[in-house]
């Protein structure tokens, strides 16, 4: 039941993506012209769809959507650091596909997390490093184990709960742990990416828990426009990091609406 929960609030939040919008759109066009008929509705689909395709695919509108996702934190200073005892990693994608290597199972967002935890690790040997996430591809869930046995690799220990599939999952499984082997109101650093920071903190502090916020993986910088004429060209980059923001601003305001709700 949790799986059909997991799987039917990504299916909604994808329709939302732009790029799935822009897919609607062009679909709804096409049985217009294969119908032959409401020629206005046709025209206004064909314009919405390229608009919100070029809108998507240059960098201008995915840099506001997540510049304003993204500004809201910034890294701890070491004086707090240094009293915190935990780190928590949230992981991004990890495939499950048993013909891949250990290296090759992780996205970019998982990577730089990861890499990022394990430098604050060297610098400060004494923190925990607890990694929360599955993936949904693995029969057996396994998501964070995989990350354990890199560290491992790299000569560092830590803690793997794979359980989580979701960043709610996520707060509710790190809750349960805390309180059975520390307290659920000990502060830790909850190291994600930037644009993602907002919604998890969030959702944390919903279940109760202490989290601190430790932002990294930036990506309004990597569509921070120059005014190039190059820029001017549609590029896969940007239309996935709307995309991305996309998925940031529905699923905040899901839960937005949702605590809401439940509150009265």
């Amino acid at each position: 039941m949790p799986g059909l929960t997991f799987s039917l609030k990504k299916f909604f939040l994808f329709l939302f993506y732009p790029s799935t919008l822009i897919f609607i759109f062009l679909l709804l066009v096409s049985v217009y012209i294969v119908l032959e008929k409401r020629r206005g509705r046709r025209r206004f689909l064909l314009f919405l769809a390229i608009s919100l395709y070029y809108l998507s695919s240059t960098p201008f509108f995915p840099y506001l959507l997540l510049k304003h996702l993204e500004k809201n934190y910034s890294p701890p200073s070491k004086e707090e650091i240094k009293k915190i005892k935990k780190i928590v990693v949230l992981t991004g994608r990890i495939y499950g596909n048993e013909a891949l290597s250990l290296e090759e199972r992780f996205s970019r967002e998982t990577l730089v997390r990861f890499l990022k935890a394990l430098e604050l690790k060297k610098e400060y040997p004494d923190k925990e490093i607890i990694l929360l996430g599955g993936s949904y591809e693995d029969k057996e869930n396994k998501g964070a184990t995989y990350l354990k046995k890199l560290a491992e690799k790299f000569g560092f220990k830590v803690k793997a709960l794979d359980t989580p599939l979701d960043t709610i999952t996520s707060a509710k499984v790190l809750k349960d742990y805390l309180s059975r082997t520390d307290n659920s109101n000990t502060p830790f650093l909850l190291l994600t990416s930037a644009y993602h920071l907002p919604r998890a903190i969030y959702l944390f502090k919903k279940e109760g828990l202490n989290p601190i916020p430790y932002p990294t993986n930036y990506h309004y910088k990597l569509c921070k426009p120059s005014f190039s004429i190059w820029e001017f060209f549609p590029h896969n980059l940007y239309l996935n990091l709307t995309n991305r923001a996309a998925h940031e601003y529905l699923a905040f305001g899901f839960y937005k609406i949702k605590y809401f709700i439940w509150r009265k």
